[in-house]
């Protein structure tokens, strides 16, 4: 379905995520679309595998030692992505937020999708996300064409995934505090700016 340019609603470590194939535009620009989401703003990605990372990221060195740390879990990284990626799911300066999932059932649709997957929340623009199928909002489904997948284990809400844009040495600005906390971060010896 993902490789016919369909859309699915599937479980992450966070959420339910309404995604694509990040490679193909056009179902990129569906789930803009049905989320009612503004094209200046992307979508996060998920990847699945160091293969998956190696062929379609390109990590600076202090990304690389961030993942390295934090990945598989709920840490977004801003990165360079292959030009491969939808123009929609990468900035101006042709980077997108993406992190490794360690969700068995995203992992495995990005694995035999072969490509990283769209991971934006299944909600409408500004609506609240959500951790079990039966909560999903029926309009959503309905205008997404999305097949839902309610596979456990469900995610387990809470907070999203930490957004971080590495500077320079190792230092990285915080675009959003999430599941990893600020305090993990410098931790590690990374400084916040």
């Amino acid at each position: 379905m993902l490789r016919q340019g369909g859309l699915l609603i599937y479980p992450t470590e966070t959420f339910y995520a309404l995604g694509c194939l990040a490679t193909d535009h056009s179902a990129v620009e569906r789930v803009f679309t049905a989320k009612g989401r503004s094209r200046k703003k992307t979508v996060p990605l998920v990847v699945s595998s160091w293969a998956m990372v190696e062929k379609f990221l390109r990590l600076s060195r202090v990304a690389r030692a961030l993942a390295k740390t934090f990945w598989p879990g709920p840490l977004s990284i801003v990165t360079d992505v292959d030009e491969s990626i939808s123009a929609l799911a990468r900035d101006g300066a042709g980077q997108a937020a993406v992190r490794m999932t360690p969700h068995p059932v995203a992992r495995i649709l990005c694995e035999l999708a072969e490509a990283p997957l769209v991971s934006s929340s299944a909600n409408f623009s500004g609506g609240a996300p959500v951790c079990a199928p039966q909560d999903l909002d029926a309009g959503l489904v309905r205008l997404s064409g999305a097949m839902v997948i309610d596979a456990e284990p469900w995610p387990r809400g809470g907070l999203p995934s930490t957004l971080v844009k590495p500077a320079d040495g190792r230092a990285l600005r915080v675009l959003r505090e999430g599941a990893v906390r600020v305090s993990e971060l410098t931790a590690q010896g990374y400084e916040i700016v």
